[in-house]
């Protein structure tokens, strides 16, 4: 039995674009399943004490800078812990005031 040179075309077309689009979801399923975790959010309100309100009466938290992003907060937080674990112990990233950034507090134990 002969197939018609149109038919043979649409037919291989047909294969072709189904395969095309088993591979992109293929892929995008399994970049989906190769991605990292997302962290958790960044806490809604400020960590208490705050060293600037109290005098700097220790443990307290101490505010040192904003990031655009909880994940560069996050990291420049357990940097900063890992870098002077006897004067910090911990880290937490709070959402600005105007909720357009993340800021970064540090747990302070000593001077």
């Amino acid at each position: 039995m002969k197939m018609p040179a149109r038919t043979a075309v649409a037919v291989l077309a047909t294969t072709a674009a189904l395969g095309g689009f088993g591979a992109v979801v293929t892929t995008a399923h399994a970049a989906e399943r190769n991605a990292p975790a997302a962290p958790s959010r960044p806490a809604d309100t400020e960590p208490a004490p705050n060293c600037s309100n109290n005098s700097n009466h220790k443990p307290c938290w101490e505010y040192q800078t904003w990031y655009w992003t909880y994940d560069n907060c996050n990291k420049a937080g357990t940097a900063a812990v890992n870098a002077d674990r006897g004067k910090f112990d911990n880290h937490v990233c709070v959402l600005t005031g105007n909720g357009v950034g993340v800021g970064l507090w540090l747990h302070k134990l000593h001077d």
